[in-house]
């Protein structure tokens, strides 16, 4: 269950100790992972725990978290000794934006300005491309996913191109406001029950790339995700794959 009393105390304690220090948009630890190893471990001594050759995010108990937002491939060292030589509880946090406002601050004065404010629910299809990434672990019990929904505020200093100065501007810290929802796998392999329900029991790449508003290469690594995980199955027509759907029960 989603705690959100407890992400805000975790945002309290991150944003209180280092924004202190620095201010917004100049923190060493970018706010979104800071905020996520107090979430989950909030005493600081859990957090950068070595673990044989590797430091873990956070180490409770022999659990670990790893906060990923992205290349999870970069993480296969670390599963490999943590899963594999420890024998230890590993979960990848993964936190998708969700709900994002842009926040823009001149760098002069330090003024901040709210802008628009975007909703993209399907960001969360993202996580098919980065699990291809560990595709050697996805099958170990001892491997689990949690992928934590949040609302964000963006910051941007006015300093690119153009009349407004928001064109290539420097994107400074994107900073947690809510935990909207944890979607939370045991089995890696369970990841399949995100799959659109719209999607039909017959399907191109193309169609897919739609449903998920994935790119088109993004669809493809997914695809190939699923075809290794046993989800779909495809057949080769002219020069493109049909990809089916094996079993709809599982998700």
């Amino acid at each position: 269950m989603t705690d959100r009393s407890l992400f805000a105390k975790a945002k309290e304690q991150m944003l209180g100790k280092m924004q202190g220090e620095r201010g917004i948009g100049t923190l060493s630890e970018k706010s979104v992972h800071s905020v996520l190893k107090f979430y989950y471990a909030p005493d600081e001594k859990y957090h950068e725990v070595k673990v044989g050759g590797h430091v873990a995010d956070t180490c409770v108990d022999g659990e670990i978290h790893e906060i990923q937002t992205r290349q999870f491939y970069r993480l296969n060292a670390k599963l490999e000794e943590f899963l594999n030589t420890w024998e230890m509880e590993v979960t990848i946090v993964y936190p998708v934006s969700v709900v994002n406002t842009i926040n823009w601050i001149d760098p002069e004065t330090g003024e901040v300005r709210k802008s628009r404010t975007t909703k993209t629910p399907k960001k969360i299809y993202k996580v098919f491309r980065e699990l291809y990434g560990i595709r050697e672990y996805l099958d170990n019990p001892r491997l689990h996913l949690i992928i934590a929904e949040l609302s964000t505020e963006d910051y941007r200093l006015l300093d690119g191109f153009g009349k407004e100065k928001k064109i290539r501007a420097t994107k400074t810290d994107k900073v947690p406001t809510e935990l909207l929802e944890e979607r939370k796998f045991e089995s890696l392999t369970d990841v399949v029950k995100l799959l659109p329900d719209t999607l039909p029991d017959e399907f191109t790449a193309k169609e897919f790339a739609r449903l998920s508003a994935l790119g088109p290469n993004d669809a493809s690594v997914a695809l190939l995700l699923l075809y290794r995980l046993g989800t779909v199955e495809r057949e080769k027509k002219d020069k493109a794959y049909i990809y089916r759907l094996k079993n709809r029960m599982l998700f």
